[in-house]
């Protein structure tokens, strides 16, 4: 994408009358096309009325309701998301409409890209219809699109320090924008240099779910939680870090209840558990939670959460069970 940062950070100047086809399949980026088209139009007519369906929506009259005026407004904004799905039997009528909108209407078409409707946006673009393309940036434009979205918040990023919080974070631009908007704020007007991304950010994008359930293991509850945003916030898979916790855990079981040498815990256990004192692991945290119950139940819980893709099981209750009972010791019910 072409001069990634002036595109979407620049103002724009739109007006009733013109129909916009936002295409492609970065989120970020076509929602804030839309919005902007959105926003500049009730500049010019506040009261106008805003009307969002998906184009599957559109079949019968709906069409027409949703462009039309009201009894409330003559000026309607009318946003058609997912268009490629508009029904085969209205494609021709809203091209007609996206060719000669109106002076009362503002029209918004989004489209995620791929062959889904490709007859209509071949149709609308043959109509020379405006369009943005909202393609995701090359790996090589993210730090212009970190200096510009810094300058759209009123703070100056050096290219050093948008390199290195890309090489921190990592390439989806939400996250990027998360950690710009956190940079402007902490930075209080001042410029953003490469010691303060490296200050906040370092690091952050090889957190992985092994990296978190070895901080719940540690006992580090502030460091463990640090590392479950960071690995969500780079992609990590919630089901992956459920089942990085459970494997954790029962590894713990087996070594709360190993006996005999090295070479025979290795076995049952795999390497990296230190190897307990006698017949006892000894006065350390996992000494806390000895207790076969607890640790059975811990175990059965973890393995029934990692069979289960929920989001919520996986970023809030693994965590609050397991640091309950791994810095507590207590039951786990």
């Amino acid at each position: 994408m072409a001069d990634v940062g002036a595109s979407w950070h620049a103002g724009r100047v739109n007006s009733f009358g013109r129909t916009l086809l936002v295409t492609g399949s970065e989120s970020l980026l076509a929602a804030r096309a839309i919005d902007g088209r959105r926003r500049a139009a009730l500049a010019e007519e506040p009261d106008a009325e805003v009307n969002r369906v998906c184009g599957a929506e559109l079949a019968d009259s709906m069409l027409s309701e949703v462009t039309g005026g009201s009894l409330f407004s003559n000026h309607i904004v009318a946003i058609i998301d997912d268009v490629g799905s508009t029904p085969p039997d209205v494609v021709d009528t809203l091209v007609a409409l996206a060719k000669n909108p109106g002076d009362e209407l503002c029209l918004i078409l989004s489209h995620e890209g791929g062959n889904k409707g490709r007859g209509l946006i071949d149709k609308l673009k043959k109509a020379r219809i405006e369009t943005i393309a909202v393609a995701a940036p090359k790996p090589w434009e993210l730090p212009k699109f970190c200096v510009e979205e810094a300058r759209s918040r009123k703070v100056k990023l050096s290219q050093d320090a948008a390199g290195a919080l890309v090489a921190a974070v990592g390439n989806d631009l939400r996250a990027l924008t998360s950690a710009v908007a956190q940079l402007a704020s902490d930075a209080g007007g001042e410029p953003v240099d490469e010691t303060l991304v490296r200050k906040y950010f370092a690091g952050r994008a090889e957190v992985t779910s092994f990296a978190v359930s070895d901080a719940v293991l540690a006992g580090d509850a502030s460091l463990a939680l640090e590392r479950l945003r960071w690995a969500l916030g780079s992609g990590v898979a919630p089901v992956l870090i459920t089942s990085a916790m459970a494997g954790a855990f029962r590894g713990m079981g087996k070594y709360l209840e190993a006996r005999g040498s090295g070479a025979d815990l290795a076995r049952k256990i795999g390497p990296g558990w230190p190897r307990p004192s006698g017949s006892s692991p000894g006065p350390t945290r996992m000494s806390r939670v000895r207790q076969p119950t607890r640790t059975t139940r811990l175990n059965a819980w973890c393995s029934a959460s990692s069979g289960r893709n929920e989001p919520e099981t996986s970023r809030v209750q693994c965590f609050r069970y397991s640091l309950l009972v791994w810095n507590t010791g207590s039951q786990v019910t």
